[in-house]
């Protein structure tokens, strides 16, 4: 029987390979949600199991004892068990740890007990998206110590060299640490997360400072206020940071690249990078972001937000999954 052949219609290669590209795209975004949720649950297991342990700190063995149990009945590794508790004690503040390292990536980190060293490669880490192996390498190698002997003045020119603007943003932030009603609004988003700014920058990450928030603008007239002005001390960049509620919207584009060429002409100072864009909404769909920003994907970033973490059920069904991976 002969196999029947198929012409492909004008301007198929390119939408396959688009295709392609959404659909590894999408498999990545995947796997790295279930990793960040893997690495949340972790750090609380690891607190559980040592607030378990203070509480019976006059028994020496108690730990041991604890995490043998706990291995037999639910199936973990004492040796993961062990792995999460030193998780929680090398990091004891949970904001602290980067949803853009994996759960592998802080297995490695956990073993160096120098702060500044251990700082230095999760910023590596993250600015050059080492694998878990480059990191080990990295490690073993001691890039930290080399780089150290130069002065200090040398490592902030190697960071800032390193770093670009499109590695410094996650692809979902967690807001969960705001009180919001069922029904919200945009402007309760908004002032929410102004309100408790700490906590907001906190998320952004240790790098951003704050320009100023709401800031206005006259354009043509109209006043447009703009969420939140960032700036990365790293890439020395000025962000336009926008709120929004519900599913992106393709015109969302289009304002804010107004409000970045108005800042380039009239606020960026001449030693600064060109001025950046960050559009934060609820659920941002693959395809209409791709198309949506055409030629402007280094110019403007679309991120997605939480407002709170997932049900036990869906952590402990992602787990699940991850562990039969």
């Amino acid at each position: 029987m002969k196999k029947q052949i198929i012409t492909s219609p004008e301007g198929y290669s390119q939408v396959l390979n688009d295709i392609r590209f959404l659909l590894e795209k999408a498999k990545a975004q995947a796997y790295k949600a279930v990793d960040n949720i893997r690495v949340q649950t972790y750090w609380q297991i690891g607190e559980r199991i040592v607030r378990e342990e203070l509480q019976h700190k006059e028994r020496a063995d108690y730990g041991k004892e604890l995490i043998k149990s706990l291995a037999n009945d639910l199936g973990f590794g004492k040796v993961n068990l062990h792995y999460m508790v030193r998780f929680y004690k090398t990091y004891p503040i949970i904001q602290t740890v980067s949803e853009q390292l994996s759960w592998s990536h802080y297995v490695e980190l956990t073993y160096l007990s120098n702060k500044q060293e251990r700082g230095f490669y999760e910023n590596q880490s993250i600015m050059n998206r080492w694998s878990v192996r480059k990191l080990r390498d990295k490690i073993n190698n001691k890039l930290y110590n080399h780089i150290k002997k130069k002065g200090k003045l040398t490592i902030t020119k190697q960071l800032a060299l390193t770093i670009k603007p499109e590695e410094v943003f996650k692809d979902t932030y967690n807001f969960n640490f705001l009180e919001l009603k069922k029904d919200y609004s945009e402007n309760d988003l908004k002032n929410q997360l102004l309100s408790k700014f700490e906590r907001t920058l906190q998320e952004f990450g240790s790098n951003f400072f704050v320009g100023e928030k709401e800031r206005k603008i006259i354009i043509d007239g109209t006043i447009h206020k703009i969420d939140l002005v960032l700036f990365h001390k790293l890439i020395r960049c000025t962000i336009l940071a926008d709120f929004k509620i519900g599913k992106f919207k393709a015109e969302y584009i289009g304002q804010m690249n107004k409000y970045i060429s108005y800042y380039r002409e009239n606020e960026q100072l001449n030693w600064e990078r060109d001025t950046i864009g960050l559009i934060l909404c609820e659920y941002k769909g693959i395809e209409e972001v791709h198309y949506a920003l055409g030629n402007l994907k280094k110019e403007i970033f679309v991120a997605e937000y939480k407002t709170k973490l997932p049900s036990e059920q869906e952590i402990k069904s992602k787990l699940i999954e991850a562990e039969n991976k």
